[in-house]
């Protein structure tokens, strides 16, 4: 039965859930980042921390508003641009402490008031003093599905299911709220208090019509209008019966909740950032494909729901059978809110849209669209400084610069998988999941700052940032680095 107590830290080491490990720095930094002419790398190998310590005296927490130093939602703020405004320009990244949890990690790490909160697909929420790595609490919520036991036909999370989407911190009444899977396939959406763990309520999720086993909940959770949105679509493969929905539950964790389902049938709502909330309440999300080849049926769309989950506009784009037929969704990246209430999408096929995020246009109704240069099959979360929109492509980093009603590829990066982007400490932030390294690249020119090798992480995951501190989740291993 699922744990509504947490399980203190010194629990945690007896079990030998987190162990010593060594991580190996190749830091390349160049003369613009160092402000020398030596541009040639930098290595060094640090031990990173061992067995979970129990905080002697773990972070206070109080109900306030998100601080600057707050990152209590995937990609900081319910715009989803992932900017970290406090951070000093860095010259140079040093190790600090880093924790084996008992789970793979595909949600980006939130930090409020000092306290860091990461999530694992063991089922299993976690609070570690950001700046130390100590261990405030560990708080199990359930048993994960074993997908060795399952084998389900579509899927490629292993070997277990539990938390995948990134949690929301609410910092004016210290709630983290959670969508958890559990054995034998079954959502639930968890309250918990941030300074304990304490689980605050349980709330069970129905997808009506649909295969639960089926159906997969990565976008990152939304808070607004006095709720907060999960989000949900199909596994990798697009097996079996789901839909795209995104369910609205009070956050006093009361019924009834509300639903909003993209199409009669598929039209995953998957993309790992999670609704865009607008500034009036209104959320933004992008759909996947259907199978539908004659009559539109809401796949590949670009959606603008009222707090109530009613569908106010939308827009697809006039390719969309093609898209269908060929598995390219527009949704496989959220949209991206510009400045001046324009809105830039872009999904598998490359080819970027602006909008006009007061009215979405329908079938076509683009105010600009085109290729990104070189081709860009784009898969997770964009971040955004105005005018730059950085876009996570399959084989590389891409700048987007948007001028009025039209834009252009500023630069690319390297080839590597790339994961979902952040700026911070004056760089533009990357993980390549599979190759195994972090970079850092000037923001307006594309130029490698940083390089380190971390190890593997999991699909599109996003690392985040605090106080002069990057968070990386490599996997099962949660890695802290001061940036000076």
């Amino acid at each position: 039965m699922p744990s509504s107590a947490p399980v203190p830290a010194v629990a945690i080491a007896k079990a030998g859930l987190a162990r010593r490990v060594a991580v190996t720095l190749a830091v390349a930094l160049s003369a613009a980042a160092c402000g020398g002419p030596d541009s040639s790398p930098i290595t060094a190998t640090a031990a990173i921390a061992g067995d979970p310590v129990a905080c002697a005296a773990p972070p206070h927490v109080s109900n306030l508003p998100a601080g600057p130093a707050d990152w209590p939602v995937y990609h900081r703020a319910a715009d989803r641009h992932g900017v970290d405004p406090t951070s000093q320009v860095t010259r140079r990244m040093t190790p600090l402490w880093g924790a084996r949890l008992d789970g793979s990690m595909f949600a980006q790490p939130l930090v409020v008031q000092g306290l860091l909160i990461e999530a694992t697909e063991h089922d299993s929420v976690y609070a570690f003093d950001a700046t130390s790595g100590c261990t405030a609490w560990r708080t199990s919520l359930g048993t994960p599905l074993d997908t060795n036991r399952h084998r389900l036909q579509c899927n490629n999370i292993t070997p277990e299911l539990g938390i995948t989407a990134t949690p929301a911190i609410d910092t004016t009444t210290s709630t983290i709220y959670v969508v958890a899977y559990f054995d034998p396939g079954r959502y639930e959406m968890d309250a918990l208090d941030l300074g304990t763990g304490a689980v605050r309520w349980r709330h069970p999720i129905d997808l009506p019509n649909s295969d639960e086993l089926q159906q997969l909940s990565r976008p990152a959770i939304a808070l607004a209008n006095g709720r907060a949105y999960a989000s949900f679509g199909g596994r990798a493969g697009d097996c079996g019966l789901f839909h795209g929905f995104v369910v609205g539950v009070n956050t006093d964790g009361t019924g009834p909740d509300l639903l909003f389902q993209a199409g009669p049938a598929k039209a995953a709502i998957w993309a790992p950032g999670g609704p865009v909330v607008m500034p009036d309440g209104d959320l933004l999300v992008s759909t996947g494909n259907t199978d539908e080849q004659k009559q539109y049926d809401g796949n590949n769309a670009v959606d603008r729901l009222s707090p109530s989950l009613t569908l106010r506009d939308f827009f697809a784009p006039n390719n969309w059978r093609h898209l269908n037929q060929v598995d390219f969704d527009l949704g496989s990246v959220g949209p991206t809110l510009l400045a001046g209430d324009g809105v830039f999408q872009v999904g598998k096929d490359g080819i970027g849209y602006l909008l006009d995020a007061n009215h979405l246009g329908g079938i076509g109704g683009q105010l600009f669209g085109k290729p990104l240069n070189g081709g860009c099959y784009a898969i997770g979360a964009t971040a955004y400084r105005p005018p730059l929109v950085y876009v996570p492509c399959d084989h590389s980093l891409t700048a987007v610069r948007v001028a009025g009603s039209r834009f252009d590829v500023a630069w690319r990066g390297p080839d590597f998988r790339s994961g979902s982007p952040i700026v911070a400490a004056g760089l533009v932030w990357d993980f390549d999941f599979e190759g195994g390294s972090l970079w850092g690249f000037d923001p307006l020119s594309g130029a490698v700052r940083q390089k380190v090798s971390v190890g593997y992480g999991e699909h599109f995951v996003s690392l985040s940032s605090s106080s002069g501190r990057l968070y990386v989740p490599a996997r099962r291993n949660l890695y802290a680095f001061s940036l000076a």
